[in-house]
């Protein structure tokens, strides 16, 4: 499996991020915010195969571009359109659903599923295109445990953080996965086959035996000389928070432990420190500390304000490196931002 990933949009401008997960199986796209014009280098066919879409909240900068997003995917049939966010992303997705004359689907299948966190508890909600989205059904509430969307090679966990309204952080992983270490299956004598499906298979007990090439074997032995287990990759996704209490920063850093890139805002210079608190942003600072305590092989800094020129964007990166030397702009950025 891996992760690939995009920053989408320019620096100064409104930025989402596209994140590619490659399960072995298939490719599985995930969108974080939808911000105006970030879908300039997305193909139409990719946008229209965008599994899940999070809102991490609802000020312009990141709804901007729902209506591209919407108009092509409002009959998609192959499945439910899937959007996570807050509390009010249920009430804000709905007005926005609604915001179309739909006389003319009577006939076209298609249903876009919500889930928001509600305090403790994640609750989803179904539109059908059919009904002109008018109807809104209860599908299911479940306790919040931490995760937000699950699949069988991997999750996406969220976190509310404090931006004056809530701002979800979100964090995918890849599930840990087991494969057969070749070189030891070597040197027991044993030859790949069809017996390997049920070492991998976590349904059938330990006690189990089976046939193997050197004769019948228990699949707890074979377990714990054959597989080796493999931690999956991760991204997080940060944007318009700030840390108000040690709580918060306690409870974030667990959810970050061990990520191996984050993608964060760096919305203000640190001389700009009384602006960020009264808008509920992060300090470049505080942003390379934050780092520095989580320890990504990569932070991609985003979310910059179009007020500062080239020279100060640079200033505000070199405040990052200062705590967290790695940091570094979007990869595209570099050229744009000598261009401005």
């Amino acid at each position: 499996m891996s992760i690939r990933y995009e920053v989408l949009g320019p620096p100064g401008r409104d930025n989402a991020l596209m994140v590619t997960v490659n399960s072995g199986h298939g490719l599985h796209r995930l969108l974080f915010d939808c911000g105006d014009g970030v879908f300039s280098t997305i193909s139409i066919a990719d946008l229209q195969l965008i599994e899940g879409l999070f809102f991490s909240h609802f000020h312009f900068d990141h709804i901007a571009g729902f209506d591209t997003f919407f108009r092509m995917n409002w009959g998609r049939t192959d499945a439910p359109v899937r959007i996570f966010g807050p509390s009010d992303t249920r009430e804000i997705v709905h007005h926005r659903l609604q915001g179309v004359t739909w006389n003319l689907v009577s006939e076209i299948p298609g249903e876009f599923r919500v889930t928001c966190l509600d305090g403790e508890r994640l609750i989803t909600t179904g539109y059908k295109t059919c009904e002109g989205f008018r109807i809104e059904r209860l599908i299911g509430s479940e306790d919040f445990d931490g995760v937000i969307y699950r699949t069988e090679t991997f999750e996406v966990a969220a976190m509310p953080l404090p931006h004056g309204t809530v701002s979800m952080g979100y964090v995918v992983r890849e599930l840990p996965r087991q494969n057969v270490d070749l070189s030891v299956l070597k040197e027991l004598g044993l030859k790949p086959g069809a017996w390997l499906k049920a070492v991998k298979d976590e349904a059938r007990p330990d006690a189990e035996i089976i046939d193997t090439t050197i004769g019948p074997k228990s699949l707890g032995e074979l377990r714990s000389k054959l597989l080796v287990t493999h931690s999956g990759e991760s991204i997080a996704y940060l944007t318009d928070f700030w840390l108000d209490s040690e709580e918060t920063e306690d409870r974030l850093l667990k959810m970050l432990a061990g990520c191996r890139v984050m993608v964060c805002e760096n919305n203000y210079a640190d001389a700009e420190l009384e602006l960020a608190r009264k808008n509920y942003h992060m300090t470049s600072s505080e942003v390379g500390r934050l780092a520095a305590k989580v320890q990504p092989e990569e932070l991609i800094v985003f979310h910059v304000s179009d007020r500062y020129t080239p020279p100060e964007l640079l200033a505000q990166l070199s405040e990052v490196q200062q705590h967290f030397p790695k940091a570094t702009f979007p990869a595209a950025w570099m050229e744009a931002i000598s261009q401005r």
